[in-house]
């Protein structure tokens, strides 16, 4: 009598059309959930000062929805490990549109503490739009690996362009509910997270990681891994290691020198207009051009593109470094760098980690690789302001040179038969 078996094991064509399906899913959710995201976070601090009384307590929202997007990594892996990419993703986000109702209920009944409640709910968002980019990659080919991982990236600068720019619609759709004009911005984040929610319950069918690894979706799976487990198991495994030492650096680094800049030029005597396109040029860098930074690691695989991204981040900390507050020329270069540099090296480190991991452990390292990233950017925001404040912008760019350069220096080679892209 044959054996029944739960495996299913689809054709290569058959595969390929569910990873254009995939993309395509994730591309539309994140586009929609990235509006939501820059919506809120446009009038953040401003609801939260309202709300607080102050702009020492208008800081915590931040640190809230940072701290929330560290937790939600840890859930999504979790809950991805055991169930698959769609009740993941799908998880964060409904998480994230409970967060957007929360804040918005938070307005009406002025309550700062239910704000910092919905605001680390909120943070969930940011987190789930990030785990996006592994499920891109479940079903790539290992040489388009990059490209699809970026493509999701990349979707995520449409958002951020539209988000803010619903900040006048909102504040009016609130008035004519009869609601406070700084909630109206939220409520577009509630029906943007409601609606990538539905897409990936609805449309990631079947779930690609459950694909990638030949299970049922009805199939048994392990629990996942304890942390000190996997810790152990990444120790002796290098490629995973300084992917993720990679992405934690280069995320704390930017989150460090960005959010500082502003203040810099504004203590200078530079207007908020002209910062305000700075940081935008900025935001283009990181995400715009995430697919050249794919294609990069397809062409030339990961390590190299690693490098460069590093080599092209430790200029643009030179050009910080170097740039007085006034100098609108030198300190958009550079920020524009330092987004692009940022891009290169989660787009490279990402795929490294991808390809360095059995499948059956990518949920759990994945997981805690994005987790350690909201760690750091939540360590990397508070401690910037000291530096700044005490010793100066281009010893804050400095310090985070020495940063960035650690996990190079920590892993100096990659063993040749243990990464495809050593």
């Amino acid at each position: 009598m044959p054996t029944l078996t739960t495996t299913t094991d689809p054709p290569r064509h058959d595969r390929a059309r569910v990873q254009r399906r995939t993309v395509r899913t994730l591309v539309v959710a994140e586009v929609i959930s990235g509006s939501g995201i820059a919506t809120g976070f446009a009038v953040t601090s401003l609801l939260a000062e309202d709300l607080g009384g102050s702009a020492t307590l208008a800081g915590l929202s931040q640190t809230a929805a940072t701290l929330g997007g560290a937790a939600a990594v840890g859930a999504i892996a979790a809950i991805t490990h055991v169930r698959g990419r769609r009740p993941g993703l799908a998880t964060g986000y409904l998480a994230a549109t409970v967060g957007a109702v929360a804040c918005v209920l938070a307005a009406v009944a002025r309550s700062f503490p239910l704000f910092l409640v919905g605001m680390v709910l909120y943070g969930a968002a940011g987190a789930t739009g990030l785990q996006a980019r592994f499920a891109a990659a479940d079903l790539a080919e290992p040489q388009h690996r990059g490209r699809a991982m970026s493509l999701v990236l990349t979707t995520t600068v449409v958002g951020a362009v539209i988000g803010p720019n619903l900040t006048g619609p909102g504040a009016a759709i609130a008035e004519h509910l009869g609601l406070p004009p700084l909630s109206g911005t939220y409520l577009f984040a509630v029906v943007g997270f409601a609606i990538a929610f539905t897409a990936i319950a609805v449309l990631l069918r079947p779930d690609p990681l459950l694909l990638a690894r030949g299970q049922d979706e009805a199939g048994e799976r392990e629990k996942p891994p304890p942390l000190r487990t996997m810790l152990k198991a990444l120790r002796g495994n290098r490629p995973a290691v300084l992917a993720i030492l990679s992405i934690v650096a280069g995320h704390l680094v930017m989150i460090a020198v960005m959010s500082m800049t502003g203040i810099h030029m504004h203590h200078a005597g530079t207007g908020l207009g002209v910062i305000g396109m700075v940081l935008s040029g900025h935001l283009a860098g990181m995400y715009g051009f995430s697919t050249l930074f794919g294609w990069a690691v397809d062409r030339f695989r990961s390590t190299p593109v690693l490098y460069g991204g590093t080599a092209a981040m430790l200029l643009s900390l030179w050009l910080c470094g170097t740039a007085d507050g006034d100098d609108v020329v030198q300190l958009s270069i550079a920020l524009a760098l330092l987004g692009l540099s940022w891009s290169a090296v989660l787009v490279a480190a990402s795929v490294l980690l991808s390809e360095s991991v059995p499948v059956t452990e990518l949920p759990a390292a994945q997981g805690f690789s994005d987790m350690a990233m909201n760690l750091a950017a939540a360590a990397g925001a508070a401690l910037s302001g000291v530096v700044l404040e005490r010793l100066g912008f281009a010893t804050l760019s400095a310090l985070s040179a020495i940063v960035l350069l650690l996990p190079l220096l920590a892993h100096p080679a990659l063993h040749p038969k243990s990464d495809r892209s050593a």
